[in-house]
């Protein structure tokens, strides 16, 4: 077979063609340091690596949640701090208020600071994060969730709680809503509360009560009065009846135990008109806590009846102030909890992801000392053949016809 000379020509420059792609690709290995630049230099090495850049993304995901989980609830717990902080002032400024010896402008004084004292607990209430979110709001984190309405306290937000994932089974909550937080705090004793009528003109005061037997308790609306001198009654509204073995002989300071609860009542009540309510405990929001204790303080007392309502109204305000430390306290405890779980899946991530770069470093990471003996022989290679090709080029018979 006879080869004409364009035919080798092209044969030739095909084969420098050629060692230069390969030249060029081993070039290219060396700047990217990776060994597979497509699908064709090693299609099942590929397909193992797409499938480890996604499991790394997904978790370097995760990591990122965490982290922005980390943050609000840090932010949460901070924020949680200097609201048990300033509950903890005003209970303080509460105990000094129920001073008997205070008079009317020294229990005022106290009042001014508590009204103080509940603007900043709103303004903590209404924190925002470093996105210009509201913290408390729930799922509403673009609407302040707190504001007052006269003595009334309203709550915007809903009762939502944003979730981030932060590991392949498992999501964590990045906030709590106000509701929870703010709005519902158990008042009296938590189980029930006492109150009085505030048209009572007798000197005599209702304790928080106890509860001796949860079972016998029904949970039922009750009225204490006094219809004859030295009498009380318990009258259970709920169902319209006196309680069995009521009325009794009243007692000053003696406690009156009834239905599995017992309260105690102290000083003088005025025959047939005073009366005293016990109900099931309910929710309160402790601003409305806090702003009944500084009008408490900051009422005129101008009867020995006017002494009992604001002794009452202090003494009450401080068994619900100790009820919002327990609460803020085990809300505090719960982000504490998801704080440890959030950095415990942290570590658990980043053990993999170390394992999963390890894996798709040894798939497609480049041996540099095997590239660059490779690279040596195909420049050697390269020249080779392009000295080969000029010798060529210099071939013919043309030269020999002299």
């Amino acid at each position: 077979m006879r080869v004409s000379t364009r035919q080798y020509q092209q044969i030739a420059i095909d084969g420098i063609l050629d060692r230069q792609r390969k030249l060029s690709k081993t070039q290219q290995q060396m700047v990217t340091g990776k060994r597979v630049l497509s699908p064709a230099d090693d299609p099942v090495a590929a397909t193992r690596i797409h499938s480890f850049k996604e499991s790394i993304d997904i978790l370097e995901q995760y990591q990122a949640n965490a982290s922005q989980v980390k943050n609000r609830l840090g932010l949460e717990e901070s924020t949680l701090k200097g609201v048990v902080d300033t509950i903890q002032r005003v209970r303080e400024l509460a105990v000094a208020g129920a001073n008997g010896s205070l008079s009317d402008a020294g229990r005022q004084s106290i009042a001014k600071e508590v009204y103080t004292r509940l603007d900043a607990l709103l303004g903590l209430a209404n924190t925002m994060d470093a996105n210009g979110e509201y913290l408390f709001g729930g799922n509403r984190t673009g609407t302040m969730p707190f504001s007052r309405s006269g003595t009334a306290f309203l709550y915007h937000g809903d009762d939502g709680q944003r979730r981030l994932q932060i590991g392949p089974d498992f999501s964590v909550a990045n906030s709590d809503s106000g509701s929870d937080v703010f709005m519902r705090i158990r008042n009296g004793n938590r189980v029930f509360a006492t109150g009085f009528d505030p048209a009572n003109s007798g000197t005599a005061t209702i304790d928080q009560g106890r509860v001796d037997d949860i079972t016998a308790y029904t949970g039922h609306e009750y009225t204490i009065t006094f219809p004859a001198a030295g009498q009380v009654l318990v009258t259970d509204d709920t169902l319209g009846t006196p309680v069995a073995g009521f009325p009794q002989p009243f007692v000053d300071g003696q406690e009156i135990p009834f239905d599995g609860i017992a309260v105690t009542i102290s000083g003088a009540p005025a025959t047939g008109s005073d009366s005293f309510t016990v109900k099931p405990s309910s929710s309160q929001d402790i601003f409305t806590t806090v702003q009944r204790l500084a009008d408490a303080l900051n009422q005129a007392t101008t009867s020995p009846a006017d002494e009992a309502r604001t002794r009452m109204e202090i003494s009450a305000s401080i068994a619900e102030l100790d009820n919002a430390l327990d609460h803020f306290l085990n809300i505090s405890a719960s982000i504490g909890s998801r704080l440890n779980s959030v950095e415990g899946q942290e570590y658990m991530n980043e053990d993999t992801l170390v394992n999963l770069k390890q894996v798709l470093s040894n798939l497609e990471d480049l041996d540099y000392a095997e590239a660059v003996g490779r690279l040596n022989l195909q420049m050697t290679g390269m020249e080779a053949a392009q000295q080969v090709y000029l010798k060529a080029q210099g071939l013919s018979l043309f030269d020999f016809m002299r």
